[in-house]
Parts: C-alpha cells; structure tokens; sequence
C-alpha cells in the first residue's frame, strides 16, 4: 500500500470519489487504449481488459464523473452478497 492510497482512505470511508484529478471516464479513455495497444504488441490484455471492464461497470452503475476509487462501491457490494 503506498501513500497515496492511505492519503484516500477517508475518501474511501466516506464513500467520496471526487473526480478533480481524473474521471472514471477518463480511466476507461486510458484503458481502452491500453488494451488494444497490447492486441497491437501480442501482450496479453487479461489485466487490463479486466480493468476495462470494472470502470465500464461502474459508468453503468452511476459513477461516471468520479475517480476510478469509486469501483470500490462494486467491490463492497460483491463482499456483501457473498
């Protein structure tokens, strides 16, 4: 865990994702590129496919405008259910 992430941690908490510094849709501009450049290069893409898909999710669930730390509503709720 670096410090960044302990620096959001109350965000977390709170259920706060301010998208000032970066929107999810921004997230998933930079993961659409990054996974059809590693299709360009042979690489595999699971990773970041995978990442795509998550910030996809939560565009869909309501978080478009929020940092790429809102997923963590997603994975709350999947904690829950289980």
């Amino acid at each position: 865990m670096d410090s960044t992430l302990i620096e959001q941690a109350s965000d977390l908490d709170r259920g706060n994702y301010p998208g000032d510094l970066g929107t999810m849709e921004m997230n998933l501009n930079a993961l659409e590129h990054i996974t059809r450049t590693c299709v360009e290069q042979g690489i595999h893409t699971d990773r970041p496919q995978l990442m795509k898909e998550i910030a996809e999710q939560a565009i869909a669930e309501g978080h478009s405008g929020m940092n790429y730390l809102a997923v963590y509503e997603d994975f709350k709720r999947a904690a829950h259910a289980a």
